[in-house]
């Protein structure tokens, strides 16, 4: 069983990751293609889906 330290670390790491990804998406305004908005919308909804595979564990025990 990992420590809530370690837990909390990966999450930490995690909102990092997507708080660089926001900026990255930000600097996109008025210069994204329709392609472009094809394929960031296709990996937000990896990414969505990736969540609720991890957390599903937590969504059963609430």
């Amino acid at each position: 069983m990992r420590s809530k330290g370690h837990s909390s670390n990966l999450t930490d790491a995690a909102l990092e990751k997507i708080e660089e990804a926001l900026k990255a998406v930000q600097l996109c305004e008025g210069k994204l293609t329709a392609d472009g908005y094809k394929e960031l919308r296709g990996r937000l909804g990896h990414l969505m889906d990736t969540l609720y595979r991890v957390g599903e564990s937590l969504a059963k025990s609430t």
